[in-house]
């Protein structure tokens, strides 16, 4: 037994206490009561990562950093980590200590211990795993018991993550780094007081995700136990998250296939407990927030269709289910575009050319939530001939699928859509300014259309929105990746 351990626990002060370790205090004596589960040797520029609670760090100086405010900040990081306490060597390697570094120290009440030059870090790290032998053993038997939970739990996370909570005594959550969300969250009694901690782990699984412990004092998960604890939530969360991307795929494949014309007899079982008579909109958004919106619906399970367009993403919300979706892109700061709601499936496509149109009018705006406003243009509410006849009228010889008239077309509907900006349109089409130039004047000479002439123009726009209800545009169409498009001739 260590000099001075009277009480069965070893503490920072029995160390010192010992004689032949020829340590003293060099700051921080106010935590000299700190209990000591292990001493470990680390000279990595992180030690924190590889050290966890009521763990002494021991080093001859090299992961200690050479700046006074930064030699604070290591000291402050070590004590966030629950560490014991800090053991540096005296020898040539370890930087001047600063008055800052002792002064963060004293604060915090974290040892900062100076052991002599013939000191070895072994002899300190047996003596430490002598005395906790029995301490040790019962790190074992608690190990023993968080695998029989996982073995038994439910086939459920929360059953298991709730079983863990109670065998740890600490607070449990999970949360996806691709949203932010806590895909589930089990508190341990009151987590509000200041002296529980939160700490972050990162979670190696396949997908990102991080561990949030909410510990107490004296109660926290040690690295021992931190390491197997990661590894089955590594798995579990795996398994949920692994779920969700099947019921993304699921709910892009419905999407696509109501833009492309068709209603798949599965829409009306995933929209449950809302029915299509109901009604629903379409929202569009930027598909840089795809991946996030995507998975956050079906992290909750909510009965609402995403996919991707060729330039934005899309949803289809049942109308019963907006106040759901809405709550979560305003928690994912994404700004959507709705449309007027529709309660025919047959609308799909119609009802994502509004949402299109409302998200690009709102570009500039602050506000997240954007819905339509006014009256669905009767073109697109009418029969598919007469939006043909004023597709193909007002566009002559630009109707055409060669490639020529189609990337005179897709250049016409993108200025349009930009409000006849040239640097956003030229930019949208990966082209020089010069270029939509010439093209804007073939485009002028093909259809007899006078882009400057507010009638022209108004044509031109009711043409591109009767073009867009006959077949997927460059707005609407789904992403390759979600098969091929079915035309519409």
């Amino acid at each position: 037994m260590l000099s001075g351990m009277t009480d069965g626990v070893l503490r920072v002060e029995d160390i010192v206490a010992t004689a032949g370790f020829d340590v003293r205090v060099l700051a921080g004596g106010g935590g000299l009561r700190r209990e000591v589960l292990w001493a470990h040797s680390c000279e990595m520029k992180d030690p924190k990562r590889f050290l966890g609670p009521h763990e002494l760090l021991m080093t001859v100086g090299l992961c200690v950093p050479t700046e006074p405010e930064k030699q604070a900040a290591f000291i402050a990081d070590l004590d966030e980590a629950g560490l014991a306490g800090f053991m540096i060597g005296d020898h040539d390697p370890a930087p001047p200590l600063s008055e800052e570094m002792f002064a963060e120290a004293d604060r915090r009440g974290f040892p900062m211990l100076l052991a002599g030059e013939h000191v070895a870090y072994a002899v300190v790290a047996r003596h430490v795993a002598a005395a906790n032998s029995s301490t040790q053993n019962l790190q074992v038997l608690k190990l023993s018991k968080l695998y029989h939970v996982a073995t038994y739990a439910e086939r459920d996370l929360r059953s298991l993550v709730t079983e863990l909570v109670g065998v740890l005594r600490a607070g449990i959550a999970i949360e996806d780094t691709t949203t932010g969300l806590e895909i589930i969250h089990i508190a341990h009694g009151d987590e509000a007081p200041a002296s529980c901690r939160r700490k972050r782990h990162h979670l190696r699984g396949t997908h990102g995700a991080d561990l949030i412990l909410s510990e107490y004092p004296n109660e926290e998960v040690d690295s021992f136990l931190l390491v197997h604890l990661t590894k089955m939530l590594e798995v579990a969360a795996d398994s949920v998250l692994n779920a969700a991307d099947r019921r993304a795929e699921v709910s892009s494949g419905l999407l696509a296939t109501l833009l492309n014309g068709s209603t798949p007899p599965e829409v009306s079982t995933f929209f449950r407990p809302h029915a299509p008579s109901e009604g629903f909109v379409l929202a569009a958004f930027a598909t840089e927030n795809l991946a996030a919106l995507r998975r956050a619906v079906s992290l909750e399970t909510a009965p609402i269709l995403v996919t991707r367009g060729r330039m934005n993403g899309l949803a289809a919300i049942p109308i019963g289910a907006a106040p759901r979706f809405r709550a979560l892109v305003e928690r994912l700061g994404v700004r959507v575009g709705l449309s007027s709601v529709f309660a025919d499936f047959a609308d799909t496509r119609i009802a994502a050319i509004e949402a299109t149109d409302v998200l690009a009018t709102t570009r500039h705006s602050d506000q997240l939530w954007n819905e339509f406003e006014g009256s669905t243009l009767s073109v697109l509410t009418r029969s598919r001939k007469e939006a043909r006849e004023i597709a193909t009228g007002v566009l002559g010889p630009l109707a055409d699928e060669s490639s020529r008239s189609t990337m005179l077309r897709q250049t016409l509907f993108c200025y349009l859509k930009n409000d006849r900006r040239w640097e956003e349109t030229a930019a949208e089409l990966g082209i020089h300014r010069q270029t939509l130039s010439y093209r804007l004047r073939r485009i002028a000479d093909e259809t007899g259309r006078d882009l400057s002439r507010t009638a022209d123009l108004s044509a031109l726009w009711i043409a591109c929105h009767a073009w867009e209800s006959l077949r997927p545009s460059a707005d609407i169409a789904l992403d390759d990746r979600n098969g091929p498009l079915i035309k519409t001739n």
